[in-house]
């Protein structure tokens, strides 16, 4: 026992195949839009310092200057820490993003700014990252113009 259809009517069981098949696809992107069910938004959002796959052949402190000769780190003046590893500190940060509404509640606190130019291997200018020290944290400008937030000890970007 077969239905025949028409021409026309094969036609309107196809556009309403893809029609249910594109909704079956969404519907979970709706509910979570519709519903706030998104796992993302509850959580602080971590971003990077600097770009993912960035390489730094150049870290300038206020105290020191390293640079990368010959697959060597080299900090001028010498310092007790290796080089090194100040640089890998840089390179891995990462921090809770800081909304402009928090930034205006922070504004009054905010010191004196520290700039840090890290110079990349693929660029022709560094990232120059702005610094501000409060009690509990650090505040970090990052290469897309972010404020992360991040909690380390002084030694942990600036060595003595």
């Amino acid at each position: 026992m077969g239905i025949k259809l028409s021409r026309r009517g094969w036609n309107n069981v196809i556009i309403i195949a893809v029609v249910l098949f594109i909704a079956m696809i969404q519907f979970p992107d709706l509910i979570r839009e519709r519903f706030g069910t998104d796992d993302r938004s509850s959580s602080p959002v971590l971003q990077s310092l600097l770009p993912e796959q960035a390489i730094v052949s150049r870290l300038v402190l206020p105290q020191h200057v390293i640079t990368s000769l010959d697959g060597q780190w080299v900090a001028e003046p010498r310092m007790e820490e290796a080089p090194q590893t100040i640089v890998e500190h840089w390179q891995s940060i990462s921090g809770t993003t800081v909304d402009e509404d928090m930034m205006a509640q922070l504004k009054p606190q905010l010191s004196t700014p520290v700039t840090v130019e890290v110079w990349l291997q693929a660029a022709e200018e560094p990232v120059r990252v702005t610094v501000y020290q409060l009690p509990q944290f650090w505040l970090l400008s990052s290469w897309q113009g972010a404020w992360l937030a991040i909690t380390v000890e002084e030694s942990y970007l600036f060595p003595n």
